[in-house]
Formats: C-alpha cells, structure tokens, sequence
C-alpha cells in the first residue's frame, strides 16, 4: 500500500479544460471590450451602429456566462468586419 495522499476530487482534464477556458477567455474578452469601446466612441449613431453595438454586448456576456463557449467562425468573421469598419 502506498504513503501517498491522492486528491479523488482532482481530475486532471477538469483542471485542464477550467485552465484553457480561463486563458480563452482573458485572450478573447479583452479585444471584444475594445471593439465594443470603438463602436461605442464612433461619432454617428446610426440604427446599424446600435446593431452592432448589441451584437458584440451579448457575445461578451454569453463568452462570461458560460465559459466553454467559443466564439463561432461566423460570429469571428463578423466581429473582423467591424473591426475594420471602426478603426479609423
């Protein structure tokens, strides 16, 4: 029998998913906050704008509400669309 203490409550690919979803999400949420301040900070105030504005609002709260989420290809896509749009 073994002197060693063994922790049953650590299961090392739990401890591993929490990791990348911490790490996925302080990489992700910091840039989607700066394109949300762009948008916000542009001068004209067009029904689109607030579309966009919205758009990018609710994927930051769905990426901190639930952290396994991963932003989508398309919503990737859109997000670099305002990117460009905005930084001017």
């Amino acid at each position: 029998m073994s002197n060693k203490l063994i922790d049953i409550l650590d299961d090392g690919k739990k401890v591993d998913k929490l990791n990348e979803d911490y790490h996925y999400r302080q990489s992700v949420l910091p840039r989607l906050k700066q394109l949300r301040e762009l948008i916000r900070d542009s001068q004209f105030h067009s029904h689109a704008q607030i579309e966009n504005l919205d758009f990018v609002k609710t994927l930051i709260e769905d990426l901190k509400d639930n952290p396994q989420r991963r932003v989508t290809s398309l919503e990737m896509k859109e997000c670099n669309q305002l990117w460009k749009k905005y930084n001017k």
